[in-house]
């Protein structure tokens, strides 16, 4: 289950580019990075509460690499593995043999996420670190590890009390031949556009809700906006209605469909990067979080539309966690936001929920939630998604009422 704690450390200890140096606070629990030539380093090397962090070296990253062949039954795969691990440059090969074969390469993920953590472990125990005020002696829920994310326990009666609202609204939905057919019709396309105005007020689009209705109805443009916000609200409805086919089909979510997700919501508005993953590293603004490196976005991508296809976790938990699952990658130089909503959406839409629309007044508590993803618990982004899906069932259940 993912720790943003071992995660900080795990990349600390395998960093042996020397670009950086490592300190881990023993006082607030956290590790700070300085590059090699701040000053500011040497002043973390003199407190008590630091302790520096030195990567394991180049042999014992290599032994996790030969420990790793060592587990293939593809015994073809593993002599491949063995011929480039025996030369120079042997990481960066050693990838290359990997992305032919999508299931080793997730193996290799998986079981460097593990080794890293457990080395991250030892590093912790070995300078008197209390595991137990970091949260790390306590074993995950079933839930939890459906997910990958930690979360309050207390919330799961309120996701099943969900589930059963959801189910019976799907009743009233497939019964297309009662007379309130038509009012549940429109209030799904009320919602749509709920979501439309939403995702993109999130993002600083400036297009207030009846301006997006009569831009998606009638085509109507808004003076004094730009093009790209008239764009954005007519690529992201068309973007949404792709999703929900792709939903009602039954098919699995992959890498493609997320990235056909980003190219609908930039065509037009930057073709050279629509549905191209980021190919250089950066911060997340306004989150003190440094994603993944560009190199291992596209393996990461598939690899979280793998688990999408594979866990049987509660609906409402599965669409909060893919969600913050994108927002951690950041795939996308661009656009991360609205793919991982649209997602969440995708994913409730597929098992019969109506959309968790995250709203322009929800901003500050969801930038809050993705903040606390990103050390690896969403309890605040799960009790939000939940509300907000109990908010639109609502809607539903009004009708006739």
């Amino acid at each position: 289950m993912r720790n943003f704690l071992l995660e900080e450390l795990s990349d600390a200890l395998d960093d042996r580019s020397g670009q950086y140096r490592y300190f881990f606070l023993i006082s607030s629990g956290r590790v700070e990075p300085y590059a090699a030539d701040d000053p500011a380093a040497a002043s973390a090397h003199a407190r008590a509460d630091a302790a520096q962090i030195h990567p394991i070296s180049h042999a014992d990253a290599h032994r996790l690499i030969l420990d790793f062949i060592e587990t293939l039954a593809d015994g073809e795969l593993a002599d491949r593995l063995r011929s480039v691990a025996s030369g120079s440059g042997t990481h960066g090969r050693f990838l290359q043999v990997l992305g032919a074969y999508p299931r080793a390469r997730r193996s290799w993920l998986s079981f460097r996420q593990r080794r890293l953590a457990a080395l991250a472990l030892d590093w912790l125990r070995d300078n008197g670190v209390e595991l137990g005020n970091l949260g790390l002696d306590r074993p995950p829920r079933p839930e939890e590890e459906a997910v990958g994310l930690s979360f309050d326990e207390s919330i799961e009666p309120r996701l099943a009390r969900v589930r059963e609202r959801a189910l019976a609204l799907a009743g009233r939905v497939s019964n297309r031949n009662t007379a309130e057919a038509p009012v549940l019709e429109e209030m799904r396309r009320s919602l749509r556009l709920d979501e439309v105005f939403h995702s993109n007020a999130l993002r600083g689009n400036r297009l207030t809700r009846e301006q997006t209705a009569e831009l998606l109805r009638a085509s109507a443009t808004v003076g004094g906006l730009t093009l790209r916000e008239h764009l954005e609200a007519v690529n992201l409805n068309r973007a949404l209605e792709h999703a929900e086919l792709l939903a009602e089909s039954a098919a699995p979510i992959t890498e493609r469909a997320i990235r056909e997700l980003h190219a609908r919501l930039f065509a037009g508005i930057d073709d050279e990067t629509a549905g191209v993953y980021r190919r250089t590293d950066a911060r997340v603004v306004g989150r003190d979080y440094l994603p993944p490196e560009s190199a291992l976005v596209p393996a990461l991508v598939r690899e979280c539309a793998e688990w999408l296809d594979e866990t049987d976790a509660d609906p409402v938990a599965k669409a909060a966690a893919v969600q913050a699952k994108i927002l951690n990658i950041a795939p996308f130089w661009d656009g991360n936001g609205r793919v991982g909503r649209a997602l969440t959406n995708m994913v409730l839409h597929a098992s019969g929920y109506p959309p968790a629309i995250v709203r322009v007044e929800d901003q500050k508590r969801y930038a809050s939630a993705m903040r606390q993803a990103d050390e690896g618990n969403m309890t605040e982004l799960l009790v939000l998604t939940t509300e907000r899906v109990e908010d639109a069932l609502a809607r539903f259940e009004s009708i006739g009422g």
